[in-house]
């Protein structure tokens, strides 16, 4: 297993740590074409995941404590280039059209469970799809067990929050994912996870300087 020793302070040299990785992607923030990232493993099971290596550590860091903890936390997706954002996208739209939906419905659907390629966020390599043994799929049942528990109240001291949370799907965009969780900086995690925003929410009242 790899280890890693992070600095799980709120900032470095007293600037608030990673502001770069306060940054939107979604429907209306798309990512550059030539986004490119160096990436580090963080998971490996039937096949390697990989982070952002700036962050990866963090990641590398919360696995090892939870585990310390009795929680065996399993990550299913990390870093996704635009092809494999747009395979896993063209998946889910023909098996909806293969149920009889229209291409345009079958469109809409999809796209509020997977994200458009370019509006992904698993391309920035700041976000994992995280579960555990308890519930080893992709399920809001994931909601349920220790590891989601351990989850809420830990993820944000490695800087992570829950991205799409229940009760903020009419502003994300993106159904509730109980498993999804995205690296803002440790500084910026507290300050989401004690304001109960969203990410929108939260950098649309950094930008009025509130």
């Amino acid at each position: 297993t790899t280890q890693a020793t992070v600095d799980l302070s709120l900032t470095e040299n007293g600037e608030i740590d990673h502001e770069w990785a306060l940054f939107l992607v979604n429907q209306n923030n798309p990512l550059p074409q030539d986004y490119s990232i160096e990436t580090k493993t963080v998971y490996e099971s039937y096949m390697k995941f990989k982070m952002d290596s700036r962050i990866a550590d963090y990641m590398i860091q919360m696995i090892s404590d939870a585990k310390k903890d009795g929680i065996s936390l399993i990550i299913c997706s990390a870093y996704r280039s635009y092809e494999k954002q747009k395979a896993i996208f063209d998946s889910d739209v023909k098996s909806y059209q293969a149920q009889g939906y229209s291409y345009e419905d079958a469109y809409a659907m999809t796209a509020k469970n997977v994200a458009i390629p370019g509006q992904s966020e698993h391309a920035t390599g700041l976000a994992a799809d995280v579960l555990s043994d308890e519930c080893p799929s992709l399920s809001e049942k994931f909601e349920n067990t220790k590891a989601f528990a351990w989850l809420s109240e830990n993820a944000y001291k490695y800087g992570f929050i829950l991205r799409y949370p229940k009760d903020k799907t009419d502003i994300t965009g993106i159904n509730y994912e109980p498993w999804h969780y995205r690296f803002v900086g440790l500084y910026h995690a507290k300050k989401i996870k004690d304001s109960g925003l969203c990410l929108e929410e939260y950098i649309e009242q950094q930008k009025a300087g509130q």
